[in-house]
Parts: structure tokens; C-alpha cells; sequence
């Protein structure tokens, strides 16, 4: 019996060692992103004796010690359930938000340098040209802030199409890292596999799965299915992505414009993608071109916001054109109206798409600003202005100083052109204001959003995180026990010392 308590101070030593040593690997991992805390769990090892027919008459069993039955990993699926599941949320807003802010920073409004502004000074241009419709300099003004309002359409369409295009390189980035992020998976369930097969626990390994999943589930909405062997199998818009040790590829097709659709690259069928970072660029960045794509729902901000500003670019050169070709230049000599436009403008408007790409101020008009027809159908012979008839059959002199063609189209700015209903201005204000209140959502359902992840990340914390305070006293709890057990190994040394040694000396 001496030599069982050996064999109990033995395992009470190793166990209790062991039980340290975990405490000291979770201090060592109070800092590591995804670590999930450990604990020994200790078990009492098959007591001596069993009771049976044959064995001899003693007063009971007798406990043999103590053991590491398993090393637990304190995990709650159901809270990272919870929490991937407001995470592609939050990856959707925040994504959603940071292009919002970004399309913000171009319309640049209100500002002084923003479009707006930018149209209230052409229109004040006609304006001031209506009492010196003579004055070269106040033509030239006209002519050149013409130049600067079409170059302000150029400019903002030029950076909308460049934030189109960096959305979608984005996504083509997003789609490798998905990929990526699959394979490791996928390598990280061969591991597992094989370690749980031996009958051992791979916590290690678990964590570092743990934490690839919710890095893939602010990406895209996956749905995660963990399965008895210890492998995990994960579905991406109801096709598995991971499946056991095997994983899909996703892949992007480029439409003619350039534009990236998502698809799986066996199949080459178009992945459903409702959630997460992914589902956000695509809302901003608007539907592919593709036949297969024709049905998506994805809204496409930053094209809807192209094609307003064409329209209001359109609006603005067919009108300028339609009241200019009206007037008379201080060119006109013929007493008919020039008919030349003051922008660039093909026969058929129609045959026009990107207006904001296309609008600019006439070669003719740049050139020689004495072109710009501000006079109107008043003549120096007109009886309504006081002055003596003309015989019709002579030529009728111009009225160069009526600028009352200039007053038409300074009036342009209040005049309701855009479906009727809107004037110019009133139509970008609403535009702009559109887009604030969008961000602003997006900003606030982001930042509702991160606090309910971090709420969620807290409590998963409570249960999973590494308590600094607690494995302290885990640490002096574990090695108190060791202590005693030496001390127990000790004594019954001592008893041996005296049997072996000591015992029957008497008499000699």
C-alpha cells in the first residue's frame, strides 16, 4: 500500500502540474486574438480493488488518485452564432457607409467649390451680361464659367466612375480573400480531424478556425453547421463553400463595361450573395451588365447617382441651346436668330448617354465670346421701343444693347425643366440631400451596428476570454495542491525509510 500512495502523489504531482501548465498558457494568451481560455478538467483514476465473488473481504475501495480527464475549451456556439450573424451586418453597413462618404467627398455640397455653386455663378453671369450685353469682359465671364461648369460635370463624373471602378476591384479582392479564408479552413478540418481521431482535444486549432469564421462572416453571410467528427461545413448562398475536406472556388466575371459578377468557378452559376461587406459593395456599386445579372436587386448608388447627373447635364445644355439659338450675336448680321448653340450638342440628343462626360462649351463660343447671342427680337427700327418704323423690305438692324435673350437664360435657373416639375437647381439640392440622408443612415445603422457586435464579442468574452484575475488564482490554487502533494510524496518516503531501514534493528 506504501507504494500506491507513491503512485497517488505521483499522479496528484503530474496532474496538478498539468493543470498549471494550462493556466499558464491562457496568461500567455490573455492578448491573442481569438484565444479561447482552457481549463483542466481533473478526474478521480479506477479505485483499487474492485468489489467481486473472489475478492478478499476489505473494508472498501481504494481511490488510486487523480488525473487530467480532458482539457476543456470554454466555448459557447450559441453566442458565436449570435455574433457572426450581426457581423455581416455590420460588415454591410460599414462598407455601405464608407462608399456613401466617399461619393460625399466628390458632390462636395454644400461648398463653395461644389456644383451648385458652380451653377449659381453661370446663371449669375447671364445675369450681370443682361445690362452690358456690349461688354466683351462680361461675355468672356459668361463663356468662361460656362468652360468652369462643364469641367466641374467633367471632374465629378470622372471621380463617380473611378469610385465605381475601385468599388469593384474591391470586390475582386474580397472574393480571394474568401477563397483564401475557405482553404485554410478546409486545411484547418484535415488537422482537426486527424487529432480527434487520435483521441486527443486540438483546442489550439479550434481557436484559430474560430476566428477565420468570423473574419469570413463579416464578408459575406455564411451559415456555419459544426459536425460530430470535429469538422465544420460552411454554406455561402446555399451552396456549401466548405464542406468536410473539401472547399469551392468563388470566381469574378467582367461584363463589357468591366464590371465584376461573383460566381462559383466550377459551375460558373452566379453566387447569391445577401449580406456582409460583399452585399454592400454590390448596392453601391450597382448590378453587372450580364444577362445572368439582369434580375439583381442590388440598388447601384454610385451608377443612379451617374446617370442623375447626366440628366441634369443633358437639361442644362439642351435648354442653354434651345433659348440660345433665339438670340442674335454681336456677329449677327443678317437679322435672323444665330441658331448656334453655346455647348457642344449632336443633331439627335438622344444618341447621348453620359451628358456629364460630354458637356462642353463651344469651340466658337471660347474663341471669340462675341458670339454669344444675348440680344433679343427687339430692333433699333422697332416701333415698341421708340424708335421710327423700318420698311420690311429693308434689312432690319440688331439692337445690340438688348440683352433680353440673356435675361432668358439667366430666368433658365428657375424655369421647371426636369420633368416638369423641378427647376434645375431645386433638382441637384434634392440629389445631394438624397445622399446625406443616406450616409447618415448608413453611418448610424453602422454604428448601431459595431455596438451590438461589440456587445455580443463582450459576452462571448465573459464566457471565452482569458480572466487575468482568475488564473491567478487558478496558479496559486494549482500549486498549493502541488505543494501538498510533495509534501505527501515526503511522508510517505519517511514511512519507507523506516520500514526498509529501520524496522527489526531492535535486539540486534
Amino acid at each position: 500500500m506504501s507504494f500506491l500512495g507513491l503512485e497517488i502523489g505521483k499522479r496528484a504531482i503530474t496532474s496538478q502540474q498539468t493543470a498549471l501548465t494550462i493556466t499558464g498558457h491562457n496568461i500567455a494568451n490573455a492578448n491573442t486574438a481569438g484565444y479561447t481560455r482552457q481549463v483542466a478538467q481533473l478526474q478521480t483514476t479506477i479505485p483499487y480493488c474492485a468489489p467481486s465473488f473472489t475478492t478478499a473481504m476489505q473494508v472498501g475501495q481504494l481511490g488510486t488518485g487523480v488525473e487530467v480527464g480532458t482539457i476543456e475549451r470554454i466555448r459557447e456556439q450559441f453566442l458565436d452564432n449570435q455574433y457572426r450573424n450581426e457581423n455581416k451586418a455590420g460588415g454591410y453597413w460599414q462598407s455601405v457607409a464608407e462608399a456613401i462618404s466617399k461619393m460625399e467627398v466628390i458632390i462636395n455640397e454644400p461648398s463653395d467649390s461644389g456644383l451648385r455653386e458652380v451653377m449659381d455663378q453661370f446663371w449669375e453671369a447671364w445675369q450681370d451680361l443682361v445690362s452690358n450685353p456690349e461688354n466683351d469682359s462680361a461675355r468672356t465671364v459668361v463663356a468662361e464659367r460656362g468652360a468652369t461648369l462643364a469641367d466641374t460635370f467633367n471632374h465629378t463624373y470622372r471621380q463617380l466612375v473611378e469610385l465605381r471602378v475601385d468599388i469593384n476591384s474591391i470586390l475582386d479582392t474580397k472574393v480571394q480573400d474568401i477563397n483564401s479564408t475557405a482553404e485554410q479552413i478546409r486545411d484547418l478540418n484535415e488537422q482537426i480531424l486527424a487529432i480527434k481521431v487520435s483521441g486527443q482535444q486540438p483546442n489550439d486549432l479550434l481557436d484559430r478556425r474560430d476566428l477565420l469564421l468570423d473574419q469570413l462572416s463579416r464578408i459575406a453571410d455564411i451559415q456555419v453547421f459544426e459536425e460530430s467528427n470535429g469538422m465544420v461545413a460552411v454554406q455561402l448562398g446555399g451552396r456549401a463553400l466548405v464542406q468536410g475536406l473539401n472547399f469551392s472556388s468563388l470566381d469574378t466575371v467582367a461584363d463589357a463595361e468591366g464590371m465584376q459578377m461573383i460566381v462559383w468557378q466550377d459551375t460558373r452559376v452566379k453566387t447569391q450573395i445577401s449580406g456582409g461587406e460583399l452585399k454592400g459593395l454590390l448596392d453601391i456599386r450597382g448590378a453587372s451588365a450580364l444577362p445572368a445579372d439582369a434580375s439583381s436587386q442590388y440598388r447601384g448608388l454610385v451608377p443612379e447617382m451617374i446617370d442623375k447627373l447626366n440628366e441634369l447635364a443633358r437639361a442644362i445644355v439642351v435648354e442653354t441651346n434651345r433659348v440660345h439659338q433665339q438670340g442674335f450675336s454681336l456677329l449677327n448680321q443678317s437679322g435672323t436668330p444665330d441658331g448656334a448653340n453655346f455647348f457642344d450638342q449632336p443633331l439627335d440628343p438622344d444618341t447621348v448617354s453620359d451628358w456629364s462626360q460630354y458637356i462642353k462649351v463651344s469651340d466658337a463660343i471660347l474663341d471669340d465670346p462675341r458670339g454669344i447671342a444675348a440680344a433679343g427680337l427687339r430692333t433699333w427700327g422697332d416701333a415698341t421701343s421708340g424708335g421710327d418704323p423700318v420698311p420690311p423690305a429693308l434689312p432690319v438692324p440688331i439692337n445690340f444693347g438688348d440683352g433680353s435673350n440673356a435675361l432668358n437664360l439667366a430666368q433658365l435657373k428657375h424655369a421647371l425643366i426636369i420633368d416638369g416639375a423641378m427647376t434645375m437647381d431645386d433638382f441637384w439640392r434634392s440629389l445631394t440631400s438624397t445622399i446625406g440622408v443616406q450616409g447618415q443612415q448608413a453611418e448610424r445603422m453602422a454604428e448601431n451596428q459595431e455596438n451590438l457586435v461589440g456587445e455580443l464579442d463582450n459576452k462571448r468574452q465573459s464566457v471565452s476570454g482569458v480572466s487575468l484575475d482568475e488564473e491567478m488564482t487558478n496558479m496559486i490554487r494549482y500549486q498549493h495542491a502541488y505543494n501538498a502533494a510533495a509534501r505527501f510524496i515526503t511522508a510517505i518516503d519517511e514511512q519507507l525509510d523506516l520500514v526498509v531501514n529501520r524496522l527489526g534493528l531492535v535486539g540486534r
